[in-house]
């Protein structure tokens, strides 16, 4: 009888852990692409009128409509900001050509689209790209920052890609003092 129990024990400690590595594949099929999939570039910090002027540029290297490898055009870019950047925001904007420049809502708040990724507020640029043509975004602020190599930011489309799509660029760290 004991015999009986173990091998019951054991083929149910296999199935168990048969349909886990199972819901683990199926899991991991529906994964998002990898967070290089996007390209986000800071160009850098200008000292602007005694403000300083962070730029970005994100590119779509693989444009399409999701499948096979491409990826959808970006819907936004939602940058969380510490309580000091927060405050010494002045200015958020928004280029298709890195010359025109079009303001943005600086207001910083939950992004309804993340909120299951996370619950800090964040600056959305709600304007996405088209194509492989970069998009081109800068915030400015009246204090200096130091460069952080693994600043978070969340990339949304327009509803192919889905999930937290968490992207590391280099943002805005600690203040200079």
């Amino acid at each position: 009888m004991k015999q009986i129990n173990k091998t019951f024990l054991f083929t149910a400690t296999i199935a168990v852990f048969a349909i886990g590595l199972s819901s683990f594949s199926s899991f991991k099929k529906k994964a998002n692409p990898p967070a290089s999939a996007y390209t986000i570039s800071y160009l850098g910090t200008e000292l602007v009128n005694n403000n300083y002027q962070w730029t970005w540029s994100v590119v779509n290297p693989n444009p399409g409509n999701g499948n096979n490898g491409t990826l959808q055009n970006i819907s936004h870019w939602s940058v969380p900001l510490s309580p000091i950047a927060e405050a010494a925001l002045v200015s958020a904007q928004y280029s298709f050509d890195g010359v025109n420049w079009h303001n943005v809502t600086t207001e910083v708040e939950r992004d309804p689209s993340i909120r299951m990724c996370t619950t800090v507020d964040v600056l959305k640029f709600n304007i996405g790209s088209t194509g492989s043509a970069p998009t081109y975004y800068r915030a400015t602020f009246s204090t200096d920052f130091l460069l952080n190599p693994y600043a978070t930011s969340w990339i949304k489309t327009g509803g192919g890609l889905q999930g937290c799509n968490v992207y590391y660029f280099s943002g805005l760290g600690t203040t200079r003092d």
